[in-house]
């Protein structure tokens, strides 16, 4: 269910970002089956969705130890009626058709020593009554920063101010193979304990927060949990390469990622 596109960590200035024009091919097939997707969603008893220009992820390069992604424009509508409601549209008609937005995903750790995610209620589009990191589309702008979206997710769904958290890391980027979609993993650090974090969830998306202690053998009992979205995972095997070393992910992401570590 998941695939690594590069295991490797950036920090905030050795990351960038370039627009460049969308190589999204436009299908009338897929264009008729994106239309049908989003309103079937939306007839949802208590699905709260909005149409909202977003990131395509279309390519990434590592130049002289600087990672330079390159996105484009797409929507969320055209994300839900591609990668989430028809990701077999990339094996008939390609890759090209589909949105292919690209996600950010914060590992959060406590002050304490716990990961924290969150359970996904009803309402959401995707994953629901699952576990997931806190997360969410990167969102487009004149000038796209990706921890600063990844510190949107926390303070939009945890209420965490930049004063207590910290997104030090970029830790690499992976796809849900299971909806074709790229996600882009970050590590946060906050200054609260477990239970001030959790007393911030914001219920819009969530029922409930879901909490491991950050030890070796504590994520990596978490990685069986199959309450965990593949994103979830990926933070627990990255963050736990970053914590525990190279040693313990690759004795983990076997079974996880597969046998390729990763690819470009």
């Amino acid at each position: 269910m998941l695939r690594c596109l590069i295991a490797q960590e950036f920090s905030s200035d050795s990351v960038s970002v370039r627009q460049i024009a969308s190589t999204r091919r436009v299908v009338d097939a897929v264009e008729h089956a994106v239309d049908v997707a989003w309103r079937t969603i939306l007839a949802r008893p208590g699905v709260r969705l909005f149409d909202g220009p977003i990131c395509r992820f279309e390519a990434f390069h590592v130049v002289d130890e600087r990672l330079v992604i390159d996105l484009s424009r797409t929507s969320y509508r055209i994300f839900v009626g591609t990668n989430f409601c028809h990701p077999e549209f990339a094996d008939t008609y390609g890759v090209e058709v589909m949105a292919n937005s690209m996600g950010v995903s914060a590992g959060l750790l406590t002050a304490d020593g716990y990961w924290m995610m969150g359970r996904r209620n009803a309402s959401v589009a995707y994953y629901p009554g699952r576990v997931h990191p806190f997360a969410g589309s990167i969102e487009l702008a004149d000038e796209i920063d990706l921890f600063a979206n990844a510190r949107r997710e926390l303070r939009e769904e945890l209420n965490l101010t930049d004063a207590t958290v910290d997104v030090t890391r970029l830790l690499g980027l992976v796809e849900d193979t299971a909806l074709r979609h790229p996600e882009s993993i970050f590590l946060a650090r906050t200054t609260l304990t477990h239970d001030a974090v959790a007393a911030g969830l914001d219920a819009d998306e969530h029922d409930g927060i879901w909490s491991s202690p950050a030890t070796p053998d504590a994520t990596a009992a978490a990685l069986r949990q199959k309450e965990l979205t593949p994103v979830a995972r990926a933070v627990l095997l990255l963050g736990g390469r970053h914590l525990f070393g190279e040693g313990w992910f690759q004795t983990y992401r076997i079974g996880q990622f597969g046998e390729a570590e990763q690819s470009e």
